[in-house]
C-alpha cells in the first residue's frame, strides 16, 4: 500500500508538472524568492502540493490549487509562510516553494490591508500554532487545513472573510481519488463516530459537510493576482 500510494504521488505529480510548464511556455522558470515582485506582510500564496490529499483536493475543486498559506517577513527580513501542513507552523518562502509542483506559485493579496491589519491577520494565524493537519476537513478548532486556517484568520484577525463555504456535494468529490482517501480515512472521521457503523452511512454526511477549498479563497474578487507562474491553468 504504500509503494501503491507513493506511485500515484509520483504519478500525479509528473502530469501535473508537465501540464504546468507546458501551460505556462517553454521558457518558463521555476519561482524563487528572487523572481517574485515586492511581497507583503498578509499577502496569499498557493501551489500545487505533493502531499498525499494533493490529487483529491484538485479534482474535487476543478483546480491544480491544492495547498495556500499566509507571508509573513521575519525578523531577519526574509519572507515566511504561515501555513496548516503537516500542522500549523511557519517556514522559509523558499522552501515552501521548492515544495510546491514545478516550481508553480500564485500570489494573491487583499490591497486595502494595511500593514496593521496585516499584523492582526498574523497574529490570529499564530493562534493555532501547532494544531494538527485536519485530514478530514471539518470545520472546527483543534485542527487545521490550509485553505480553513487562511479563511479564519483573515476573519478573526481583520474581519475579512476570504471564499466560499460549500457543501461537498455541490464540488466534484465523486472522484476516485476523494472517495479513495475518504474510504481510508472514514473510521476516524469525527462526523460520522461514534454512531456511524457504515461507510455508505459516513459518506452520506460526509457529502453535506462544508468547507472551503483553496481556489474558492484564489477566486474571491476581493483578492488580486500580483504573480503567477501557472499559465492558462492558474484560478
Amino acid at each position: 500500500m504504500p509503494r501503491l500510494r507513493q506511485i500515484i504521488r509520483r504519478t500525479f505529480a509528473a502530469i501535473i508538472g508537465v501540464l504546468l510548464v507546458a501551460g505556462a511556455g517553454l521558457f518558463a522558470t521555476r519561482a524563487t524568492v528572487a523572481s517574485l515582485p515586492p511581497l507583503r506582510n498578509g499577502d496569499i500564496v498557493f501551489q500545487t502540493s505533493y502531499a498525499v490529499q494533493s490529487l483529491a483536493i484538485a479534482l474535487t475543486s476543478n483546480s491544480v490549487y491544492s495547498h495556500m498559506g499566509i507571508i509573513e517577513f521575519g525578523a531577519d527580513g526574509l519572507p515566511y509562510v504561515v501555513e496548516a501542513s503537516t500542522k500549523v507552523r511557519t517556514v522559509p518562502l523558499q522552501g515552501w516553494l521548492n515544495r510546491g509542483v514545478a516550481g508553480r506559485v500564485t500570489v494573491k493579496r487583499f490591497a486595502a490591508l494595511t500593514p496593521e491589519a496585516a499584523q492582526k491577520v498574523l497574529a490570529s494565524a499564530h493562534v493555532y500554532d501547532g494544531l494538527p493537519y485536519d485530514m478530514y476537513f471539518t470545520f472546527g478548532k483543534d485542527a487545521m487545513y490550509c485553505s480553513e486556517h487562511v479563511r479564519l484568520a483573515f476573519d478573526e484577525g481583520a474581519g475579512i472573510v476570504l471564499g466560499a463555504l460549500q457543501t461537498a456535494d455541490t464540488l466534484n468529490i465523486d472522484n476516485f481519488a476523494a472517495r479513495r482517501l475518504i474510504r481510508q480515512r472514514w473510521t476516524g472521521n469525527p462526523i460520522c463516530m461514534p454512531q456511524i457503523e457504515s461507510f455508505d452511512a459516513c459518506y452520506a454526511k460526509i457529502l453535506k459537510q462544508e468547507l472551503v477549498t483553496p481556489v474558492s479563497i484564489a477566486r474571491d474578487p476581493k483578492l488580486e493576482t500580483i504573480y503567477s507562474n501557472f499559465g492558462p491553468f492558474g484560478d
